[in-house]
């Protein structure tokens, strides 16, 4: 496993294992998983790939989180609600591939009582341009309760996704 270097990276390794456990329990992919730490702030990688069968990340990046009430708000406010425009926590699985607005995007199936709403909500995953490529960027978009990365970032992710033969698993936490 890798070097510990601090609370957020444990959590990572923690969820990476439990993830892995629970993939296999749905029938879904126990050799990729991606985890999003929302205790990690927006202008910092907290997206993550993860190479469950070799303890490694794959791709990192940054990653939006829902508006809310206030697009200006930093701190992470979950809500399974429609019309909230908030983040939903839990696990999801990564289920079709579509074109939307902002391009190739995925659905996202929520697993958990506080994402179930996922696919009503039409929560899914994918680029936006209002998503830098490098930390501490001075701005980053905010969601309408969307996991969003930037291009460089979600074309890395789709090539995994893709190339996997099992559905793959998302967790947003915190």
């Amino acid at each position: 496993m890798p070097q510990a270097a601090g609370t957020a990276h444990n959590r990572l390794w923690q969820h990476a294992n439990q993830l892995k456990t629970y993939a296999a329990t749905q029938k879904c992919s126990t050799k990729l998983g991606i985890l999003v730490n929302m205790s990690i702030g927006s202008r910092k990688n907290r997206f993550f790939v993860i190479d469950l069968e070799n303890d490694s990340v794959l791709v990192s990046g940054l990653c939006a989180h829902g508006q809310g009430n206030d697009v200006n708000r930093e701190d992470v406010v979950f809500s399974n609600q429609p019309g909230s425009y908030c983040t939903s926590e839990g696990r999801y699985k990564i289920g079709a591939k579509f074109e939307g607005e902002y391009g190739t995007g995925y659905k996202l199936h929520g697993l958990d009582s506080t994402n179930c709403n996922a696919l009503n909500r039409d929560i899914v995953f994918h680029a936006h341009p209002g998503v830098p490529d490098l930390e501490d960027a001075k701005v980053i978009s905010r969601s309408n309760g969307c996991p969003m990365v930037s291009l460089k970032v979600f074309r890395a992710t789709e090539k995994l996704i893709d190339a996997d033969n099992k559905p793959v698993l998302m967790w947003i936490y915190k």
